[in-house]
């Protein structure tokens, strides 16, 4: 089962293709070498021109500009081709499906004809007659709609698909509808390309080929169980070249040959890890992108030729499939909300103070907390965030956690920290032990400005270590006819339970004392651990009070046929989508009867913030005007993966909900009801601890208490014995608190 739910997420992902969005026109700048170069220099120079553009004296320095352009009404680009100067996108809107055309360098944006009936746009292509065809029909099974979401039919699609024709003026001709009905779910073609007598079609797990009537005449299909998928195409003299990848990160990417008509498979050949788009080069070549950058790929060779560097340009453009111009290139990818093009240009071009920022992270991080940083580049000239992040990097034996201390014992500290935890791990450094306070820096940052409760819970030896974004809430939650307000002690939870109907059990039965304890140990950590002084209190009544709730309200471990109601459910918020219709979700849960965020009953009772992400400033940083400059622009931000630490952030966000401006994964708005809100708003008021994730700590914990709940110690003892081993690991981790 949970073998075939990765597979599943694999295949979704690459339906879910990373999607990008920054403001119109925004501009960085990468700097090549000039009059002063060396022959080393000379060949990068070479290479990071456009190939139209090789050849030709370059008298001056030149550069590369990166511009992202997002069309006028359109929230999400389902296809594009480029035409000369033109480019041709096609995408949603608030009204239904667009097709649009603006110049490459920008301007206006003029509305194109769209096929009478299409509710989708799956594909362009050049037509090399003149003009282009578009592919659009029916919606397919898993879509992005008229806000940017991904979505799901409730239904089988209907598969139907068209085939027009544009004239060289972007007039509409003709239409063919395709014989064949595609409402398979893997059926979202989102590339074409026209070849001698027909056309190729691909999705991410079909490759067909049609004729000019539109009849399906050969097709390639890969099993999503496999793991791999189709990327991108490119003809090239009467044969298809498909890049393949493995959504399981195990194998290199491929590039899969087949015959242009018949899609009879030829070669394959292995290309350059992490590589993720195509596109048509010079001279037999192909152009490439990845993680670092735009390259040239010599297919014979298995050459490779650095065209551009994201490091250099500041930003990480979303690249699945490339178009060569005149003076550049243009990239795109299905389904982002921007199209990224990439201009030679004369001069120098403005250098930018670029600031070092290191991401701390046990965990891989998510591509919106990094896209912050790119959208920062592109958002002003001044400043550029250089960042790398230290989870999975190319370290060879080495963990690139301690790559980073070594750095930072030997000096070479970053001027930026960014720290971020998925909700199982904490960020592997201590912000107090290299950043510094912020408090002066950031005077805008106060009690007001953050959620309830953050501002104190985040100070250490009053100061001010870390900017958060991003928090989980966590707390338990109990129908309001037995708990009616936040901060549940445990003399309220043996009240509920007394009154609570007869066939209610108090939790899941699976839910075994060490399980309940497990999801209250980060909770306990919080509470009981101090890492400014680098003590600990768990031999007290308090913490033995929770071990014995532990043990008296677990479950057998059983796993029951029929779903039990329960007295007490888990909530760890990290959304606002979860507090969506949450009242009729809490009465399904309590028979009817409303909810109350309880908290955990811990002294007085309170729940908990985790931070998910945060930034800081090293102590070594230098330029302090960058930094504030960079710090204030990611507060100001929002990322979809966790609840904005910003409160004025989250009062936007939850009025959006209010107002009915944001649908789920099945297109079904999502709505926060006034009381909803309010009980949310009660439960940030109520929050009293800062989760202190910590494993090895956990770990202590867990082991001990599991000697309690087997019978092998008395709460006392093994209370006892978490101090001691508490005490001593800490006294390692913070030797000089």
């Amino acid at each position: 089962m949970k073998q075939t739910y990765r597979r599943f997420c694999a295949v979704l992902l690459i339906l879910c293709l990373l999607c990008g969005c920054a403001a119109e026109k925004e501009v960085t700048v990468i700097s090549l070498p000039g009059e002063e170069k060396t022959a080393a220099e000379e060949k990068t120079a070479s290479q990071a021109a456009p190939a139209a553009a090789q050849g030709k004296a370059v008298e001056e320095a030149c550069h590369l500009e990166l511009q992202r352009h997002v069309p006028e009404s359109l929230t999400g680009i389902t296809a594009l081709t480029v035409l000369g100067d033109t480019i041709i996108a096609g995408g949603q809107t608030e009204t239904g499906p667009s097709l649009v055309s603006f110049p490459i360098e920008g301007g206006e944006t003029k509305t194109l004809d769209v096929p009478e009936g299409a509710d989708y746009l799956y594909a362009l292509c050049e037509n090399p007659d003149g003009g282009f065809f578009l592919l659009s029909g029916t919606l397919p099974a898993g879509y992005w709609d008229e806000r940017g979401n991904f979505t799901f039919l409730s239904g089988e699609p209907e598969g139907r698909l068209v085939l027009s024709r544009y004239d060289a003026s972007f007039s509409l001709q003709e239409t063919t509808t395709l014989e064949k009905r595609y409402t398979e779910s893997g059926a979202r073609f989102f590339q074409m390309t026209k070849t001698d007598g027909g056309f190729a079609l691909v999705s991410a797990s079909m490759l067909v080929w049609l004729d000019d009537s539109g009849a399906e005449t050969a097709r390639q299909e890969l099993d999503p169980n496999d793991g791999w998928a189709f990327a991108a195409m490119q003809e090239q003299d009467g044969i298809l070249f498909v890049l393949t990848r493995d959504l399981f990160g195990g194998e290199a990417p491929e590039l899969r040959a087949f015959d242009a008509k018949t899609l009879t498979p030829l070669e394959v050949q292995t290309l350059p890890l992490g590589t993720a788009g195509l596109g048509p080069g010079e001279d037999g070549t192909f152009l490439l992108t990845n993680s670092d950058g735009l390259s040239s790929y010599d297919l014979a060779s298995g050459t490779v030729q650095t065209i551009a560097s994201w490091r250099e340009l500041g930003a990480k453009p979303d690249a699945e499939q490339i178009f060569q111009t005149e003076d550049g290139y243009v990239l795109f990818s299905p389904n982002g909300e921007a199209v990224t093009t990439l201009f030679r240009q004369a001069g120098a071009g403005d250098a930018k103070e670029v600031l070092t920022l290191a991401v701390a992270a046990d965990c891989p991080v998510w591509y919106e907390f990094t896209q912050l940083f790119e959208y920062f580049n592109l958002s002003q000239q001044e400043y550029q965030i250089d960042y790398t992040i230290y989870s999975d990097s190319p370290y060879g034996d080495a963990e690139p956690m301690d790559v980073l201390r070594t750095k930072i014992m030997a000096g070479q500290s970053p001027d930026l920290f960014a720290f971020y935890s998925d909700g199982n791990q904490a960020p592997p450094l201590a912000p107090r032990a290299v950043c510094a306070d912020l408090r002066e820096l950031l005077p805008d940052v106060t009690e007001d400005s953050l959620l309830p409760g953050l501002f104190d819970l985040l100070t250490q030896d009053g100061a001010l270590y870390v900017l958060p974004l991003t928090v989980r809430v966590d707390t338990l939650i109990m129908p309001s006819n037995l708990i009616d307000s936040p901060g549940v002690t445990l003399e309220d939870l043996e009240t509920a339970r007394e009154k609570m109907p007869e066939d209610w059990v108090p939790v899941d039965s699976w839910n075994t004392p060490g399980n309940l304890f497990g999801l209250t140990a980060a909770f306990c950590i919080g509470r009981f651990v101090d890492r400014e002084t680098g003590t600990c209190r768990f031999e007290t009544q308090e913490f033995i009070d929770i071990l014995d709730w532990c043990k008296n309200w677990g479950g057998d471990g059983s796993t029951p046929e029929a779903p039990e109601k329960t007295l007490m459910k888990l909530g760890w918020i990290s959304s606002l989508s979860w507090l969506a219709s949450r009242e009729d979700i809490a009465k399904e849960w309590f028979d009817g009867a409303g909810y109350t965020y309880a908290g955990y009953p811990v002294g007085e009772g309170g729940s908990a913030y985790l931070v998910l992400t945060s930034l800081g400033v090293s102590t070594s940083c230098q330029n302090l005007a960058g930094a504030k400059a960079f710090l204030a622009y990611c507060f100001s931000g929002k990322q979809e993966s966790g609840l904005p630490a910003n409160m004025e952030v989250l009062r936007e966000e939850l009025a959006q909900y209010k107002a009915g401006n944001r649908t789920d994964w099945y297109g079904e708005v999502e709505n926060i009801s006034e009381a909803d809100e309010a009980k949310f708003l009660e439960l940030l008021s109520s929050v009293t601890v800062l989760e202190g994730m910590d494993q090895a700590l956990e770990n202590i914990l867990s082991e001990e208490a599991d000697a309690y709940f087997a019978g092998a110690a008395t709460a006392q003892q093994a209370a006892k014995i978490i101090q001691s081993r508490a005490s001593l690991y800490l006294q390692e981790q913070y030797p000089g608190a």
